[in-house]
């Protein structure tokens, strides 16, 4: 049975794919030849039918042209910003979760204009990112706050505990997963923004 939670999460983020990639004219074909993602899976996660890995959705974003937290707005993140200070307060932090194993992401910093962006996340022992996937930032900090972190770097991988952090370039193939009983807390760091 599914949970309905997990439909309604699908279907929020597949209609926001869906009215994005009508807006810009392009087909579902040319997503699928594009990501190495069957024209039939996208259009089920557009629909809701289906969930999507976060590797799926960064593959789907890149061709879109979007950032993949574009998809996640809640709407009313409101940050207190000047030329010199930005604040974003915690109840206002800008949610990306997934269904189970549950991810939760909070984007510290939500202007994607500047050159740095930070996102705090939870994963649940199981979570992971899906297949391999690259994105635009030049540079990527992982700092691990708790737990375990795999981190795979074209195809080496990094096994990362409490206190550890590994730095490598975005635009390499990677993924990453939660191999530990515990819950993992992390910090993303990219620059510049572009998940």
């Amino acid at each position: 049975m599914t949970n309905q939670k997990d439909t309604n999460y699908s279907k929020t983020v597949g209609e926001k794919l869906r009215s994005i990639r009508l807006s810009k004219n392009i087909t579902l074909n040319y997503i699928a030849s594009q990501t190495g993602l069957t024209s039939s899976f996208i259009s089920q996660f557009e629909r809701g039918k289906t969930k999507s890995s976060i590797a799926s959705m960064q593959k789907i974003a890149q061709v879109l042209d979007i950032p993949i937290a574009s998809l996640f707005e809640n709407g009313d993140s409101q940050i207190f910003e000047t030329d010199n200070v930005s604040i974003v307060r915690k109840n206002n932090r800008r949610q990306l979760s997934f269904p189970k194993p549950a991810l939760t992401q909070d984007f510290l910093l939500t202007n994607l204009d500047g050159k740095l962006q930070v996102i705090y996340s939870t994963i649940e022992p199981g979570g992971k990112s899906g297949e391999p996937y690259s994105h635009e930032s030049e540079e990527e900090c992982i700092i691990v706050l708790s737990g375990e972190l795999e981190v795979t770097i074209e195809r080496e991988s990094f096994h990362l505990y409490e206190g550890d952090t590994i730095k490598f370039s975005s635009r390499l193939s990677h993924s990453w997963n939660n191999p530990g009983v515990e819950e993992l807390k992390a910090l993303w760091v990219m620059t510049p923004p572009s998940f």
